[in-house]
C-alpha cells in the first residue's frame, strides 16, 4: 500500500520506519534540517534498547512530489494542519486520512452535540478551513500511545515497550477496521475503536495532567508525578479534565488516576508540548488546554486549577514566541 505520511517527526518517523519494515511503500513530508539528514543519511530509528533501524525512503518538502497515495497520515500538529492540509493536491485530500495527535481533533463537534445545542468548535477549526477542504467520511482520528523524540535530525528515539495507535472516525463507518488491519506491523498496533472520543480523552487527561506544569518548571513527566505538591497539581488538572469529558457523556475516566499519577509512573522526557517550547515551535495550546476550558464554561464546570494554570502556560508561550500575542 502506498503511505505518504506528513510530518515525519517523532511520531511520523517511528511510523515511516514501522510501515516500510512491513513492506509497505512509505513516502514522507517533511521540512528543515530534519529533512536534509533524511536525504544525506536515511531515517533513524533507535528503540528503547538502543538499537537503531536504518531506512531510505522518498523524503520531500513539496506535497505535489509525493504524488499518488493509498493513505495519508498526519502526524503534524494542530498549528500546522490547515496550512499544510491546504497546500495538498485535491487528489491527495481525497485520500483517507488518518490524523494522528494529541489534543480534541478539529472535527471533535461532527455529528457529535452532547448538550442541547451544538458544540462551538471554532478554536480547533479556525475559519472552518479544513471542514471546507476534507470530507469528514474519510477522515480518522489516531491515539498515539508511544513516546518518541526527534534527538537529531534524522534520529529518532522511540521509549515505549510497545506502540499502539487506536483509530476510528467521526462518523460510524468500516474504514477504521480496514485500516487498522491494513497497517499493523511487528512493531506498532493498530486497533479501531467505535468511540474514538472516549480515547481522545482518555489520552488528553494524561497531557493534561503533564504538559502545562512541564512547561512552567522544565520537568519530565515522571519527575513531575514523583513530587508530592506537583503531583498534587497534576491530578487535580486531571480531575478537573474527567470533569469536562464527563459533561460531553464520557464516564469513569478518572477511574485510574491514581495509578497514573504515582511515584514512578510517567515518560522519563518532557511532554510534546514542553518539546515544542524549547524548540520555539507553535505549541498545541488551543486543542490540549483553552478547548477543555472553553468546552467547561460551555457545561457550567469548574476548573479553577486549569483557570490558574492556563494563563501562566500562555504567558510563557508569548514571550518565548510559541503562541501568538493579542491582536
Amino acid at each position: 500500500m502506498r503511505v505518504a505520511i506528513l510530518g515525519a517527526g517523532a511520531t511520523g518517523g517511528l511510523l515511516a520506519v514501522a510501515l516500510s519494515e512491513a513492506g509497505h511503500d512509505v513516502s514522507i513530508l517533511v521540512r528543515g534540517p530534519h529533512l536534509d539528514a533524511i536525504r544525506a543519511n536515511g531515517l533513524c530509528l533507535r528503540d528503547p534498547s538502543g538499537q537503531e533501524t536504518v531506512i531510505r525512503l522518498h523524503a520531500t518538502d513539496d506535497p505535489v512530489q509525493l504524488g499518488p497515495q493509498d493513505v495519508l497520515i498526519s502526524t503534524l500538529k494542530a498549528p500546522a494542519l490547515a496550512q499544510v492540509i491546504s497546500g495538498l493536491p485535491a487528489y491527495l485530500r481525497d485520500c483517507p486520512i488518518i490524523m494522528a495527535m494529541n489534543g480534541v481533533f478539529w472535527w471533535y463537534g461532527v455529528g457529535f452535540q452532547p448538550h442541547d445545542r451544538p458544540l462551538d468548535c471554532t478554536l480547533l477549526d479556525p475559519g472552518a478551513v479544513l471542514a471546507g477542504l476534507l470530507d469528514a467520511t474519510q477522515i480518522q482520528g489516531a491515539i498515539i500511545y508511544a513516546t518518541n523524540q526527534v534527538v537529531a535530525p534524522g534520529v529518532v528515539q522511540n521509549r515505549s515497550a510497545t506502540n499502539r495507535f487506536a483509530i476510528g472516525g467521526p462518523v460510524p463507518s468500516d474504514l477504521s477496521e480496514n485500516l487498522a488491519a491494513s497497517l499493523c506491523s511487528a512493531r506498532v498496533e493498530f486497533t479501531h475503536t467505535g468511540d474514538i472520543r472516549y480515547q481522545m480523552w482518555h489520552k488528553l487527561l494524561r497531557n493534561l495532567s503533564s504538559a502545562p506544569i512541564s512547561v512552567l518548571t522544565g520537568a519530565r513527566v515522571r519527575e513531575i508525578n514523583q513530587m508530592p505538591d506537583t503531583a498534587r497539581l497534576a491530578r487535580a488538572l486531571f480531575l478537573e479534565g474527567a470533569d469536562v469529558a464527563r459533561s460531553h457523556g464520557f464516564d469513569g475516566l478518572a477511574d485510574d488516576v491514581d495509578q497514573v499519577i504515582a511515584p514512578g509512573k510517567g515518560a522519563l522526557q518532557v511532554p510534546s508540548m514542553r518539546q515544542d517550547f524549547d524548540l520555539g515551535r507553535p505549541m498545541e495550546i488551543d486543542s490540549m488546554l483553552r478547548i477543555v476550558q472553553h468546552f467547561a464554561r460551555g457545561a457550567g464546570v469548574a476548573t479553577p486549577v486549569l483557570d490558574v494554570v492556563l494563563p501562566l502556560v500562555v504567558l510563557a508561550a508569548q514571550t518565548a514566541g510559541c503562541y501568538p500575542r493579542p491582536t
